[in-house]
């Protein structure tokens, strides 16, 4: 734990000697979590560019992923990029928020506009949040949705639904005779 801490102070150390000096009072926040699979993600946070950089490594040290998002004046991610270890760009993400300014829902979107992972964020009727439910989706099986037309002239028999895209077919109702019809016959 101590390397790990020397590790980041020296990183520190290059990075602020390397880049020009920013003014005072615009703080840069840095994280480092480490997961079970002996991966590791470094987070930083800069609130003068209001810009949040994940970048997530392997066990073996090679970087995975790089997730770069925008943040809103509350200090909330709102959109982002997604990038994969060599630096493409392989996915967007979402940040929807409810009337409270609070996160509700991310949604991760690839390359072709399709939805492939929500988060959904829940609050209890204190306003605490509860635990993010994760929902993964295959886009590539999802059925296709696409317009339909409804036809709102084609009536159909009671009980009986009218067939969709199908041409109207007018309904033909047989006359009824009148009276003189019926008196005299035609």
């Amino acid at each position: 734990m101590k390397s790990c801490s020397a590790f980041f102070v020296l990183l520190w150390l290059t990075s602020a000697s390397a880049q020009p000096a920013k003014p005072a009072g615009t703080p840069i926040v840095a994280k480092s979590t480490y997961h079970p699979d002996n991966s590791h993600s470094e987070t930083i946070v800069d609130k003068s560019t209001n810009e949040l950089i994940e970048s997530t490594y392997n066990a073996g040290g090679a970087l995975v992923a790089k997730k770069h998002y925008l943040l809103n004046e509350r200090g909330l991610p709102t959109q982002g990029h997604i990038y994969d270890g060599r630096g493409n760009l392989v996915a967007r993400s979402q940040v929807y928020f409810d009337s409270y300014g609070r996160a509700t829902e991310m949604r991760s979107f690839n390359l072709n506009g399709q939805c492939y992972q929500q988060v959904v964020y829940e609050y209890d009727a204190r306003g605490v949040a509860k635990t993010p439910k994760v929902v993964n989706v295959n886009p590539g099986a999802a059925p296709s949705i696409k317009p339909g037309i409804i036809d709102f002239t084609n009536s159909a028999a009671p009980g009986q639904m009218p067939q969709q895209g199908a041409p109207a077919q007018p309904q033909v109702q047989p006359k009824k005779k009148g009276f003189f019809g019926r008196l005299f016959g035609k």
